[in-house]
């Protein structure tokens, strides 16, 4: 009785630890579902959830993001490696389970070894992206307006986009998209420039016209039976003068003891033109000037030290133009009535770097540019706002060498910024200053053209400098000297110190000091050997 207890109660034993077995087996696993961080090779992050970790391999995890890893030119064996905490995994057929992993783990992607495709398409896009963006060349190493000088856009964003495909890096911040926008130059309109007003040489402005002007030959007048036209052609020349104090308001007031003192008026800095100066320049017609010589060259540099001799300085320049950049029937929603295109921008920006380069930056940015129409004879006077001018310096305005580039819309090297906008297309009216514009007589003006366009004297004006040698009347000799193109002619024929002691003397005489005016006897010998 004892027994058969006993043997039921092992049965009963054995049949609950089976039970239990079972049940064990039957229950949830010990590995519970966890979702994964997948950091791929750009950077970027993705998830997956991974419900069962004994079944899912992380080869099977990879491969659920190889095809936005691996590009088309990727080769079709190429395979993709993975880092677990910083441990290199090379047998990728292991389960999840098998690496201890936490909900919100990282699993690093490694991109396989580059194909030769690869590498030489990624070449060929570093090769068009250097072109594209070659850093810009400078057209001088001077900065004529220091603080607001910039450096190149172009290799400040090459620079950021290498610095944005490092592995820690996902990609520009709005910190560097800020910094990078610091290299580019704001473009606004500039209401003031240094030269409140310019008074030009109403003498030498008729003759630089009469300059553009080609009267047709005797044998063409006689081909056509009369019926030659005359043509123009397009000239540029240099202006002297001196920069002057005045004041703003010049209307003439009623003046009592108590009125302000002078020195307690507003004053402003003017232009006073006084020579025109004409350089070297080909005989054929063109339909734009030739300004080779503007700021460089053997006549141009002496033309320099004469004008230092007589008390002026190069105060700007002026240019003609024939075209219908004027014509209002021309004119459309883009191409406003404008006299200054972005060829003589440039032109005249070279002109006033060269300026505050030679004679100091706060002087030499007063320079004043003129326009005139050759056909109409009207001419109107600019500025270059500052931000032209460091543009023109560091390159970033330029053109093609090509002599017919007129436009008034001008692409830029780099990118600019106008109206909180970023682009490469610059109106060039945004480059200009309006200028006031008075007229007066020049100091050395002369009061005809003695000169021919190859520098040289006239016969007319030769013989009657000779005659007033012989009249021994020194005033009448200076007033017919004081013209600077008279004095540039006979200086290829006098020398350093004689052409220095007749500068002193017609400068004195073109300031007022006229009477007692005696020159010495071996100065008129000298000038009666030069045009003799």
């Amino acid at each position: 009785m004892f027994g058969l207890r006993k043997s039921s109660l092992l049965v009963g034993i054995a049949l609950t630890t089976k039970l239990i077995v079972q049940t064990h087996a039957s229950g949830p696993s010990s590995f519970p579902p966890i979702i994964l961080r997948i950091r791929k090779p750009d950077g970027s992050m993705g998830r997956i959830q991974i419900k069962d970790q004994e079944e899912t391999t992380l080869s099977s995890v990879i491969a659920t993001f190889s095809s936005e890893i691996l590009d088309e030119n990727a080769d079709v064996d190429a395979k993709l490696g993975c880092k677990i905490e910083n441990n290199d995994i090379e047998d990728t057929e292991q389960p999840i389970s098998s690496f201890n992993l936490k909900n919100g783990s990282i699993i690093n992607i490694i991109p396989p070894p580059k194909s030769e495709k690869q590498l030489e398409l990624e070449k060929k896009q570093r090769e068009e992206e250097a072109a594209a963006s070659k850093p810009t060349d400078r057209y001088t190493d001077f900065d004529p307006f220091p603080d607001i000088a910039k450096s190149s856009h172009s290799a400040a964003a090459r620079r950021s986009r290498a610095l944005s495909r490092l592995p820690n890096r996902r990609s520009m911040s709005y910190g560097d998209i800020v910094d990078l926008h610091s290299y580019m130059h704001v473009i606004e309109p500039q209401p003031e420039g240094p030269v409140k007003r310019i008074y030009m040489c109403n003498t030498g402005a008729q003759r630089f016209k009469d300059n553009c002007t080609i009267l047709p030959t005797k044998k063409q007048l006689k081909a056509t039976k009369g019926k030659a036209k005359v043509k123009v052609q397009n000239r540029c020349a240099v202006l002297f003068g001196t920069v002057n104090k005045e004041r703003v308001d010049q209307t003439p007031k009623a003046r009592t003891s108590l009125s302000t003192p002078l020195y307690e008026m507003k004053m402003c800095d003017v232009v006073k033109v006084h020579a025109v100066w004409e350089p070297p320049q080909p005989k054929a017609n063109k339909d734009i000037y030739d300004p080779k010589h503007l700021q460089s060259g053997k006549d141009f540099k002496r033309a320099v030290e004469v004008a230092n001799m007589l008390g002026m300085r190069v105060v700007g320049w002026i240019y003609s133009y024939t075209d219908d950049r004027q014509n209002d029937e021309n004119n459309d929603s883009s191409e406003d009535s404008l006299p200054v295109l972005a060829n003589d921008i440039i032109n005249g920006a070279k002109g006033q770097i060269s300026s505050m380069e030679k004679i100091g930056r706060e002087e030499g940015k007063k320079y004043v540019t003129l326009a005139l129409d050759a056909n109409s004879g009207a001419a109107e006077a600019f500025q270059f706002s500052d931000v032209c001018v460091q543009m023109v310096a560091e390159g970033v305005l330029s053109i093609p060498d090509n002599e017919t580039y007129q436009k008034r819309f001008v692409e830029t090297n780099e990118a600019i910024v106008i109206d909180n906008k970023e682009t490469k297309e610059l109106d060039s009216v945004l480059c200009l200053v309006n200028t006031a514009m008075l007229s007066h007589e020049g100091r050395f003006s002369g009061s005809e053209n003695a000169t021919k366009k190859a520098g040289g004297l006239t016969a007319k004006k030769k013989k009657t400098i000779l005659q007033k040698l012989d009249e021994q009347n020194d005033g009448d000799l200076v007033a017919e000297l004081c013209d600077f193109g008279v004095i540039m002619a006979l200086d290829r024929s006098l020398g350093d110190d004689d052409i220095e002691s007749l500068c002193k003397f017609v400068t004195k005489y073109s300031k007022g000091q006229k009477r007692g005016v005696e020159m010495s006897d071996s100065l008129k010998l000298l000038l009666k050997s030069a045009l003799s």
